[in-house]
């Protein structure tokens, strides 16, 4: 697998996974997310020998339908071997999003705390950035993460 490769499906993977999992949830409600990964490891290489990103698109909605299909037929889809580089890129994305999702649903102060903390900034030149104290600004990332917390462990 080369890089540019993994680029071009990680980035269809972020733009389309969303959409076509909708599609699929229209055939096989329980397995929709399953079945996405599985049209990006499946058509791996074909996705990248298309010209463009919209027979791109074309290529893997037909893909997710077909194996809706299989997996109504057979009551599972057919599987190939899967690349563990490939489905840890699906992973780091759908964790990544999650957490920005939970992150978002925090009260306006916190979250802005947060999002300045995740782009490197420390206690101190957030509390300077924002014009707020330094352990003002600590209580808000200390009630914030254990937020995040509460969230995970609920959903575990």
């Amino acid at each position: 697998m080369t890089e540019e490769k993994e680029k071009i499906i990680a980035r269809l993977y972020c733009k389309l996974r969303h959409e076509l999992r909708v599609y699929a949830a229209r055939y096989c409600p329980d397995e929709a997310e399953d079945i996405v990964h599985q049209a990006f490891v499946n058509g791996y290489n074909k996705i990248v020998e298309e010209r463009n990103e919209s027979e791109q698109r074309s290529y893997l909605y037909s893909t997710v339908k077909n194996l809706c299909l299989n997996f109504i037929r057979n009551s599972r889809p057919v599987y190939m071997d899967l690349s563990p580089e490939l489905m840890t890129e699906f992973v780091v994305v759908d964790t990544h999003d999650y957490m920005y999702e939970l992150i978002g649903r925090l009260p306006r102060k916190e979250r802005c705390i947060l999002e300045l903390a995740l782009q490197g900034y420390d206690t101190k030149e957030i509390a300077e950035q924002i014009g707020m104290e330094y352990n003002t600004v600590r209580h808000y990332k200390k009630e914030a993460y254990a937020k995040i917390r509460e969230a995970l462990k609920n959903e575990i």
